[in-house]
């Protein structure tokens, strides 16, 4: 009896392609970063309503990392097959570049609305993040609908149906 023996062809890597997920993990991750940066401001907003947000640090920090990863998605070369990515990340640089519009001009009195907005532009980064995800070149996001930063979500929920007190069984 013979044995058959199979040998799979090897493949090269492209270089071309690694060097394109690393530049696209990079580019990735700093607008992951600055989602979770930005709604931390947001959170920050809404705690200290009597202070405008535009002036602090953190807003420049996150101006600062936007436009780097501006830079580097300006020099992001997709090979065939990955362009798709490119412009989801520039959809997504779009809508936190919004949100960080949008959290400079919360004041006092007016920042109902605004954090409404800045949140509506990250979630909408968020969802286009989540829809470019590909752990085969390091591109993934965190699922934080059960962590504690959704609690507040649940919190506000409870607070509006449950009576000062406890229960209406009380």
């Amino acid at each position: 009896m013979s044995r058959l023996r199979a040998t799979m062809p090897t493949l090269a890597p492209d270089p071309r392609a690694i060097a394109y997920g690393v530049a696209a993990q990079r580019a990735f991750a700093n607008l992951r970063a600055l989602i979770g940066q930005l709604s931390g401001l947001l959170i920050l907003a809404q705690a200290k309503l009597g202070r405008d947000v535009a002036g602090l640090p953190d807003v420049a920090i996150a101006r600062e990392r936007w436009h780097e990863t501006m830079e580097a998605l300006a020099a992001l070369v997709p090979p065939a097959g990955r362009e798709n990515d490119r412009a989801g990340l520039a959809r997504a640089a779009s809508h936190i570049e919004s949100a960080l519009a949008a959290i400079t001009q919360i004041r006092r009195g007016r920042e109902g609305a605004t954090i409404d907005a800045a949140s509506a532009h990250l979630r909408a980064a968020y969802t286009q993040m989540q829809d470019l995800c590909d752990h085969r070149i390091g591109l993934g996001m965190v699922d934080m609908s059960d962590a504690c930063a959704a609690c507040g979500k649940l919190f506000d929920a409870t607070w509006q149906t449950t009576p000062i007190g406890g229960s209406d069984n009380a």
